[in-house]
């Protein structure tokens, strides 16, 4: 199991894969979800273990040698850019208006190799949803924070409207949704924050 990181490691890894997208002559545009893209645009998330976007494979030999290299000096695991988030992605997501773009890097005068998008809060909700991983030993209480929190952010107070954002992204997983319904009326709301925001 590799290191977790931060807020300021992620910026940083960014910025240099950004820096190697603009020496290949080439910019690269990602989104990413998950743990990942609440540590980055949110203020009720501060660490994760891995960056799950969406990639094309097989990967550039540059973005390759960089991402084994970050890898490498961190400590993290070698899997830390991953794309395993694909499978779960809806169809019904629109690039554009389920998206909002989070920054350019490098973050200096230099040219921008790469661009990171982040979902909108309802489709990541809709994701952390049919995931809904609030019984996992290692990362169920995360997960749990994660979807309260995310709730307060887009207005949601009831099981039924949770479950309808759910259906706009994903009809089936909400046609038959009982576990995520039962789970929803027992969740603990202790550790919610105060305020939280996605964007922040």
């Amino acid at each position: 199991m590799g290191t977790a990181f931060d807020r300021d490691a992620l910026l940083d890894a960014f910025d240099r894969i950004g820096r190697a997208a603009a020496q290949a002559g080439t910019k690269l545009q990602i989104a990413v979800y998950g743990g990942s893209a609440l540590m980055l645009a949110s203020n009720f998330r501060f660490a994760t273990e891995d960056i799950v976007s969406k990639l094309e494979h097989p990967l550039p030999d540059w973005l390759a040698l960089v991402v084994h290299e970050i890898a490498q000096e961190n400590h993290w695991r070698e899997d830390w850019f991953n794309d395993g988030v694909s499978f779960h992605l809806s169809s019904l997501a629109d690039r554009a208006a389920d998206h909002l773009e989070f920054g350019t890097f490098p973050r200096d005068a230099t040219s921008a190799g790469l661009v990171v998008s982040v979902p909108s809060a309802e489709y990541l909700l809709a994701l952390k949803l049919k995931a809904f991983r609030v019984l996992d030993p290692l990362r169920g209480e995360t997960e749990q924070l994660d979807i309260l929190n995310l709730m307060q952010v887009v207005g949601i107070s009831t099981v039924e409207d949770a479950i309808d954002l759910l259906g706009r992204y994903f009809p089936m997983s909400a046609a038959s949704a009982e576990k995520q319904r039962f789970l929803l009326e027992n969740i603990s709301r202790e550790g919610v924050a105060d305020a939280p925001k996605y964007p922040r």
